[in-house]
């Protein structure tokens, strides 16, 4: 199968056709021979729960956030610009490896139990994840930028450049989701395949596109963080000033502990398309994919103390938390939510260590 042939066997095998034709191609994606999907899957209960109800609460703690993040001073920079997008990306993935995931665990589904509502949930998973790579690896340029102001091409993310800048993980995300292959979840290893696993040659399953997302972002993660790494020692080492030390090392765990989790999945997800892989290795590749986009949020309530006080006045009623600040007898100010690296002043915002709102 040639490079043109690849190209269209993925536009024929995408959400793009479901949508014009109302159902997957009837070639790669028939149905009819089998008789009995369920009779071919396995109820996995346990882990099926697990999922569903995971996913729930890491849903549940990630969109105040974003709903926090989107109307504070966050906005004013372009770390959480790039991390409210990801978020976005992360909540559709979240429906797909969490919620769809441990509800069609559950009840033993197979591909053919709901091929159009699997065939879209696949796609809009598989997509959004590699979007999600795109996008990790713009944020870890992000930061290897704020840290170290001589390199030239910063500017792409100051100003209104930022917008221009996050057109390209947005299109890359359009892309995959609507232009590129499926996976396809199977009960027996409570993961998710390309293969529909119907009888037809595996070749007609390759995901050209997913396998060097991948690679990619495999092989950037790694080196952009290791590169932040050497950054961080020296900068630290010859630091004036220990709030700036604890500025840098913060934007660095957070954003570090976001993209980790997509570097480790995604290397699972490489090494599972081209060697066997028992089941426990794929059910640490499902737990890795999970994690690397419900991890966020718990990131952003555990280690951002503005974020999580403003979460937890959305999330405990007034009366609540009138009667506790009765009982200490004490007034909480609230100030606003700030940036990482941006505090505020008064009525001012002052600039990062860079000198500009980054």
């Amino acid at each position: 199968m040639g490079f043109e042939d690849y190209i269209a066997n993925d536009l024929d095998s995408s959400i793009n056709y479901l949508i014009r034709y109302g159902e997957p191609h009837p070639y790669y994606y028939n149905c009819s021979n089998i008789k009995d999907p369920f009779a071919i899957g396995m109820k996995r209960p346990f882990w099926g729960f697990y999922f569903l109800i995971t996913g729930i609460i890491l849903m549940a703690i990630y969109i105040p956030c974003l709903y926090v993040i989107s109307r504070s001073d966050l906005m004013k920079s372009s770390c959480y610009k790039i991390m409210f997008f990801l978020g976005f990306l992360d909540l559709c993935c979240l429906s797909c490896n969490s919620i769809s995931t441990g509800y069609l665990g559950i009840i033993g589904a197979t591909y053919c139990s709901y091929p159009r509502f699997i065939f879209f949930m696949g796609g809009l998973g598989c997509g959004c994840w590699m979007g999600s790579c795109s996008t990790c690896i713009v944020l870890a340029i992000n930061r290897c930028c704020d840290i170290n102001h001589n390199l030239s091409f910063r500017k792409i993310f100051i100003g209104k450049n930022i917008y221009i800048t996050m057109m390209f993980p947005f299109i890359y995300s359009i892309y995959s989701v609507f232009f590129c292959k499926p996976i396809l979840f199977n009960s027996n290893y409570m993961s998710w395949f390309f293969n529909p696993e119907i009888g037809l040659e595996k070749q007609n399953y390759i995901s050209i596109a997913h396998t060097v997302n991948n690679c990619v972002v495999s092989v950037c993660t790694t080196c952009l963080y290791g590169y932040l790494c050497v950054l961080l020692f020296f900068k630290n080492r010859h630091a004036q000033s220990d709030s700036l030390s604890k500025t840098q090392k913060q934007i660095f765990l957070q954003s570090i502990m976001i993209c980790s989790f997509n570097a480790i999945a995604a290397y699972i997800y490489v090494y599972m398309q081209f060697f066997y892989s028992p089941p426990t290795v794929i059910l640490i590749g499902q737990l890795a994919w999970q994690f690397a986009h419900g991890s966020v949020g718990l990131v952003y309530i555990t280690m951002n103390r503005s974020v999580r006080r403003k979460v937890f006045e959305i999330l405990i009623p007034g009366f609540i938390r009138s009667g506790m600040r009765g009982q200490t007898g004490t007034t909480i100010s609230r100030p606003v939510v700030s940036a990482v690296g941006i505090e505020p002043k008064g009525n001012h915002i002052t600039a990062t260590s860079s000198g500009t709102v980054f």
